[in-house]
């Protein structure tokens, strides 16, 4: 991704063009931070180009000024009906635009506002959308189109927007976009290159990378130990050994305990109960909470924050084979519960389980879970938001909140006892899935009976948000990261 900058005085050598956003009902060039002498020949050369501001206008002229050989305004329509998708969908225009016309170095000027945010809310979202929208993922391709690849950005300041303001706003950038595209990244990497071994490695690398990190991995002798017979169970008709990769950041005087669970499932081919073989292959991300809880865990340590944050990721591939847990089968949990396996494609739920009673060791404030865990989650919210439920009404909303200010979106869904109900075993304590009716919930009441007593829990169930078939209201094809950017900050806010 191209490197980020201010953009104060006039470069050394011209910027090869400035995109300016403009909507329907301002001019921009008032909101941005130009000095009286720039201002004039830019408002001419505006007027002469006549840009209305229009969704999707792209309109390019010369530029008047030193910085830059040309100039472009860019659409984004009427700004109080401005939205997350729409906003981004237009940097990724500019991205896009800029490497057709093979623009190496060029400024960006964002002086529009997401409707329902603040003027610090928005303009958060919209650099760290501007610093990530030209991601792309080219590590198996043998040719790469680097000379297509955008070098430097250059961030236009806003009217009144310090230099220090900004570099602030910009280092925090740089850090949730490293963090963000490592989960990007990870996501995207196929099955037979990210094993559960593989996963293990890449965690270890990543905390050699950054300070205050340490990475502990329990393989099948230390699982059997544990007794974790759901981790143990799923990957029972796989070669690939499974993990639990256990991640820590421990301040000195930590003012809350916090624990992070990320279903890691490398591939999920439904095991015995086999998934149909079209759109198998999107099941490589079925590991996508796990890899943001790994993003988390990077843009933490960076932060250093004062809190005790454990990242837990149970890894596992699920594969049919004549040694895979069979549809019937009985395991024992490591909290000692009994689970009749009704069907080996929930498998998600037995792994987060083993891992949410692993939990209680580190004596947290509040567990969060992340999984691509039921299909009845996209039928219920599409790709729009994330599903979230749990035991803390509070929790819950505040995560609500938060997500409606990063563009990471979770919608609430009840958790009432009587869904537990829909898992009632004849020959064990619980089964491990109901029927159709109320797919997402029900998963969620079962997570429920593995989560540590007097423990603040919210489960947010990615499946139709962690990844996009096609590219998505301006959010690339593949993996797309949810989650790092508002997790970060909800524990950034644990601290206010």
């Amino acid at each position: 991704m191209a490197d980020l900058y201010q953009l104060r005085e006039a470069p050394e050598e011209p910027l090869d063009c400035i995109y300016i956003l403009q909507s329907t009902d301002s001019d921009p060039i008032d909101k941005l931070q130009f000095t009286a002498k720039e201002r004039r020949p830019l408002k001419a050369k505006a007027e002469a180009l006549g840009p209305r501001g229009e969704a999707g206008e792209l309109i390019s002229g010369e530029c008047p000024l030193a910085l830059a050989h040309r100039v472009t305004f860019v659409g984004v329509g009427d700004e109080r009906e401005l939205s997350h998708s729409k906003l981004r969908e237009a940097l990724g225009r500019v991205m896009r635009q800029a490497t057709k016309n093979r623009e190496y170095q060029i400024g960006l000027g964002v002086p529009v506002r997401v409707n329902g945010l603040t003027d610090a809310e928005s303009r958060a979202f919209a650099l760290l959308e501007a610093s990530i929208s030209d991601y792309t993922f080219d590590h198996f391709k043998s040719k790469k189109n680097e000379f297509e690849k955008i070098d430097g950005l250059h961030i236009m300041p806003l009217a009144g927007e310090s230099e220090e303001v900004l570099e602030q706003r910009l280092q925090r950038v740089r850090l949730m976009r490293t963090a963000k595209q490592l989960a990007r990244d990870l996501g995207n990497r196929p099955s037979n290159d990210l094993t559960p071994d593989a996963l293990a490695a890449a965690v270890k690398t990543m905390t050699e990378e950054v300070k205050g990190l340490r990475v502990t991995v329990l393989g099948v002798k230390e699982l059997q130990k544990e007794k974790m017979g759901g981790i143990l169970g799923v990957s029972k008709g796989s070669i690939e050994e499974p993990r639990l990769i256990v991640i820590e950041h421990r301040p000195k005087k930590p003012k809350k305990s916090v624990v992070l669970v990320g279903k890691g499932v490398t591939f999920d081919s439904g095991g015995i109960s086999i998934k149909p073989a079209a759109g198998m292959g999107w099941m490589k991300y079925d590991m996508c909470g796990a890899a943001t809880v790994v993003g988390v865990m990077r843009a933490i340590a960076e932060m250093d924050l004062p809190i005790k944050i454990i990242g837990l990721i149970p890894a596992v591939e699920n594969m049919p084979s004549g040694s895979a847990t069979r549809p019937g089968d009985i395991l024992t949990m490591a909290n000692g519960k009994t689970v009749e396996v009704d069907n080996t494609d929930a498998e998600g739920r037995l792994i987060l389980a083993d891992a949410l009673h692993f939990a209680a060791r580190f004596n947290p404030d509040v567990v969060l879970d992340f999984a691509t865990l039921t299909g009845a989650c996209v039928v219920a919210l599409g790709h729009e938001a994330a599903g979230i439920m749990g035991n803390d009404t509070a929790l819950v909303e505040s995560l609500r909140t938060l997500g409606e200010q990063t563009g990471e979106r979770v919608w609430p869904l009840p958790l009432y006892d009587e869904y537990l109900g829909y898992l009632k075993s004849e020959w064990a304590d619980i089964k491990n899935a109901g029927n159709r009716a109320g797919g997402v919930v029900t998963a969620g009441a079962f997570l429920k009976q593995f989560v540590p007593e007097k423990v603040s829990w919210a489960h947010l169930d990615i499946a139709g948000v962690a990844y996009h078939e096609k590219e998505h209201n301006g959010l690339p094809k593949g993996a797309s990261g949810f989650g790092v950017v508002l997790v970060s900050s909800f524990l950034e806010n644990l601290l206010s």
